[in-house]
């Protein structure tokens, strides 16, 4: 049977409706009422957890809400039986499992599964949406955790950008990224980590294995052993820590550095500037920071981009071909002031610890201060690894003081 989207809105609203007044008038029977959570959990033998669910259901004013929130219709069916002995109107329990009934036959009649009600609600809400697509990335991240055999509790990725000294038309890029809190969870599986290249020491050809600039200082956990080899022109880290008891934590962190990472300047249709980054391990809580010198891109507004990379691959901003693999998400990118304390204050971030120390370090090997720097900021819950995150800048036309390249 086919539904239109205004006569399937009205009837998510009106299953909603039967259940908060049908289950509500049970729980106001019950002698004693209103009883919390825990003193009805004691009177009927049923979960606590799921009395706390039902009655934070029952107080929200969205239908929406209310169909996320609620318990499943068996664990309604097994709250309503059990109050029945309590002097609780028998019509009122007929009402009550009537709406129940309402809500089941939603469920498997027209949706098929909770899951699948959750992602068709939550288009409706945002702030519902972001929760469901949340729990749901949790689930995720649980899932992979297990297959990879690895974790983390934080991905960083940090892009400085700054002006090339060397060249009017480029942008040095400097790069933090990597994990901290990392934790093998199976000893059979192999883990690998890419990154860029390292900040080269001035004056001196650096090892393509080591970074002169190192942030173990401000590690708050044991430094992982990698094995580290060139591939494909970026560095392979592979982690070589087999443990997997709960005190073997790590952090692993890399400084790289493109003296010429990108364009100061839009070049026809290619006009997008800024961070593209991926997270390599299941994580719980993804910070990019996109930290812009003040005379890079000064007039633009970030534009968050997030792509999935799964069947084609990572994605440039500027090919308009690559929107059909966006992915719309309710996070934002934040830009912070430095009108409130000091511009250290910006970085003080608690997934990241020790993170001003870090940029100190950085901001002293590249001979610049982080006042000369806007920040920007994208925190993001359970960031599933074949998604690509794009924090984009529109770059400005070349000035007509510039000669145009050829």
């Amino acid at each position: 049977m086919t539904h239109s989207l205004a006569s399937q809105a009205q009837t998510v609203e009106t299953v909603a409706h039967r259940l908060v007044v049908g289950l509500a008038a049970v729980l106001a029977s019950m002698p004693g009422a209103p009883l919390s959570p825990t003193a009805l959990a004691h009177r009927i033998g049923v979960s606590r957890v799921t009395l706390s669910k039902l009655q934070g259901a029952l107080a929200q004013h969205s239908p929406l809400e209310v169909l996320q929130r609620i318990p499943g219709p068996e664990s309604l069916r097994e709250v309503v039986t059990r109050c029945a002995p309590y002097g609780v109107e028998p019509a009122l329990i007929t009402d009550a499992m009537q709406a129940i009934d309402a809500f089941d036959h939603l469920i498997r009649n027209y949706y098929g599964t909770r899951a699948a009600l959750h992602a068709a609600i939550g288009s409706g809400s945002t702030p519902l949406r972001g929760r469901i697509e949340h729990a749901a990335r949790a689930d995720v991240f649980k899932g992979l955790s297990q297959i990879l055999g690895v974790e983390c509790n934080t991905w960083l990725t940090s892009m400085f950008f700054a002006p090339a000294p060397a060249d009017e038309q480029a942008v040095a890029v400097t790069t933090i990224h990597g994990a901290l809190g990392l934790r093998r969870l199976r000893s059979d599986t192999t883990t690998y980590f890419t990154f860029g290249a390292p900040y080269p020491e001035p004056g001196k050809t650096s090892d393509p294995s080591q970074s002169p600039v190192s942030l173990r200082e401000c590690y708050t956990n044991a430094p992982a052993q990698l094995e580290v080899a060139m591939a494909g022109g970026q560095l392979r880290h592979k982690l070589l820590e087999h443990r997997t008891d709960k005190h073997a934590i790590f952090d692993m962190l890399a400084v790289s550095h493109n003296p010429a990472g990108s364009r100061r300047y839009a070049t026809g249709a290619a006009n997008l500037r800024g961070v593209s980054a991926f997270v390599d391990t299941p994580a719980r809580m993804f910070v990019c920071d996109a930290i812009i010198h003040r005379d890079i891109y000064p007039s633009s507004e970030p534009m968050l981009m997030v792509y999935n990379t799964a069947s084609r691959g990572p994605a440039n901003p500027n090919d308009r071909n690559r929107d059909i693999d966006r992915i719309s998400v309710t996070e934002s990118v934040v830009q912070l002031g430095a009108q409130q304390g000091t511009a250290a204050d910006r970085f003080v971030v608690p997934e990241v610890p020790n993170y001003a120390a870090m940029i100190d370090r950085v901001c002293t090997q590249m001979g610049r201060s982080i006042d000369e720097f806007r920040v920007y900021r994208l925190k993001f819950a359970y960031p599933i690894p074949a998604f690509q995150f794009v924090i984009a800048f529109e770059a400005p036309q070349q000035s007509q003081a510039v000669t145009p390249e050829t």
